[in-house]
C-alpha cells in the first residue's frame, strides 16, 4: 500500500526475490507510473477500485500472502489487514502522524499476523550494499533529479513540500557549490 519512496524502493526490493506478483494501491497517477516502471505487475488505484476485492482477485480469490503498508494512513492499514489471506502477514513499515481506530480482532479470527519495522540491522546493510554492488539492484531511476546547494530550498524542500507525487529522490550535489 503506498508508492512513495519507501514503497518504491520496497518494490525494488522485493523484485529480486522475484515474488509472483507485486500489487501495489496507490492514488497519485505518478507514483503508480513509477510503480509499474519499478517492476509492479498491478497497479490499483483506490479512488477507482476497491483495493480488498481487485487484491483477492489477483490472488485466487485469496488475498496476497503478505501486505506491506508504506502510505501510513487508515485506509491502506486497514485495506492491507482486510485483503492479506487468512494467516498471511502485514507488514507496516509507516510512521504514523496521528492514532487511528483499528479492530485487532479482523486479524485475530482469521491468525493474521502484523509486524512492524522502524530501523535496519547491519545484515540488512549488508545485503543491500552486496545487491548495489552485483547490480542486481539498481536504485539509479529512483533519483528524479539532482540540484545544488543554493536550490535546495525552491527545488528541494519547496518541491517535495508542493509537488510530492512528482519526484522520487532528489540529490544535492554539494560538489556544484566548491567549483
Amino acid at each position: 500500500m503506498g508508492a512513495g519512496p519507501i514503497g518504491l524502493a520496497i518494490i525494488k526490493c522485493l523484485k529480486i526475490r522475484q515474488p509472483g506478483q507485486i500489487i501495489v494501491a496507490e492514488v497519485a497517477p505518478n507514483r503508480g507510473r513509477f510503480a509499474q516502471k519499478f517492476g509492479a505487475t498491478a497497479v490499483i488505484d483506490p479512488r477507482e477500485q476497491d483495493v480488498v476485492s481487485k487484491c483477492k482477485e489477483l490472488c485466487d480469490g485469496q488475498g496476497p500472502d503478505i501486505a506491506i503498508d508504506c502510505a501510513g494512513v487508515a485506509a491502506s492499514i486497514k485495506a492491507a489487514c482486510s485483503a492479506v489471506r487468512n494467516r498471511g502477514t502485514v507488514v507496516n513499515v509507516s510512521i504514523w502522524e496521528k492514532e487511528i481506530p483499528f479492530d485487532m480482532n479482523a486479524l485475530v479470527f482469521v491468525e493474521k499476523r502484523l509486524l512492524t519495522a522502524l530501523s535496519y540491522t547491519t545484515a540488512d546493510f549488508d545485503a543491500v550494499i552486496k545487491a548495489l554492488d552485483s547490480g542486481s539492484l539498481d536504485v539509479k531511476e529512483m533519483i528524479t533529479r539532482v540540484i545544488t546547494m543554493d536550490r535546495v530550498v525552491e527545488d528541494g524542500i519547496l518541491a517535495l513540500t508542493h509537488e510530492k507525487d512528482k519526484d522520487i529522490k532528489i540529490i544535492v550535489d554539494v560538489r556544484a557549490a566548491l567549483s
